[in-house]
Order: structure tokens, then C-alpha cells, then sequence
């Protein structure tokens, strides 16, 4: 297995379902597979689609190959998020799951030694 870099689209797609599947108490290797799955895993999916879009500000073309999707499949997820985020208890719940993917991007992009510093000291 190739290493886990948060930089890549793939692998960045990868945590955003992994973590909108955790909160759901879905099993990440459902939300992120190919089918289109039950009514929860496919609503998990696109959260964690919205998640990279508005989250990371990746753009619609870079989160529809990360989810081998198509460009209007994640313009779908997002609108449809975008309105349930009315919802002021959806609201809340995907904030926090868009700070939670965020402080682990950003996490991503500190080199590995400079991590080991801030560990060592």
C-alpha cells in the first residue's frame, strides 16, 4: 500500500469519508466504494464530498476524481448539503466535522521532521 499523503486528492477524499463515516458509525470502505449504497452511506458521501469542497476548497473537478465520480455528481452533493445546513443541528454537526478534516490537512502538510521536533521539545 502506497503511503498516505493528505496532499493527494485520493487520499484526502479518503479521510474526509473515513471521518464522516466514523461520526455516522458507517464503515468507511462503504461510504467510499464505487456503488452507490444505502441512503446513509450515499448522504455520508456527500457530506464528505462537501466537506472537501467547502472544507478544503478543492474544486469540483479535483473532488469528482478523488471520488471517481462525475463533475455534476459533486455540484448535486454539495447544493444538497448546502441546504440542509438550515437544519441549525446539521449545521453545527458538519462545522465540526469541517474544523476536525481541516486541523488534520493542515496537519498533513507540516514536513515529518519538523513534526518530530515539535514531539521532541
Amino acid at each position: 500500500m502506497p503511503d498516505f499523503d493528505p496532499q493527494k486528492d485520493e487520499d484526502r477524499a479518503y479521510l474526509a469519508g473515513a471521518l464522516t463515516a466514523y461520526a455516522l458509525g458507517l464503515k468507511a470502505e462503504d461510504v467510499l466504494s464505487g456503488g452507490r449504497g444505502s441512503p446513509a452511506e450515499a448522504r455520508a458521501r456527500q457530506v464528505a464530498m462537501y466537506l472537501l469542497r467547502a472544507s478544503l476548497g478543492m474544486s469540483l473537478s479535483r473532488v469528482a476524481r478523488a471520488f471517481t465520480r462525475d463533475r455534476s455528481t459533486v455540484s448535486y452533493a454539495c447544493q444538497v448539503i448546502e441546504d440542509l445546513r438550515d437544519d441549525p443541528d446539521f449545521d453545527i454537526w458538519v462545522e465540526q466535522l469541517s474544523v476536525g478534516l481541516s486541523s488534520v490537512a493542515v496537519l498533513g502538510e507540516a514536513p515529518a521532521e519538523e513534526m518530530r521536533i515539535a514531539h521532541a521539545g
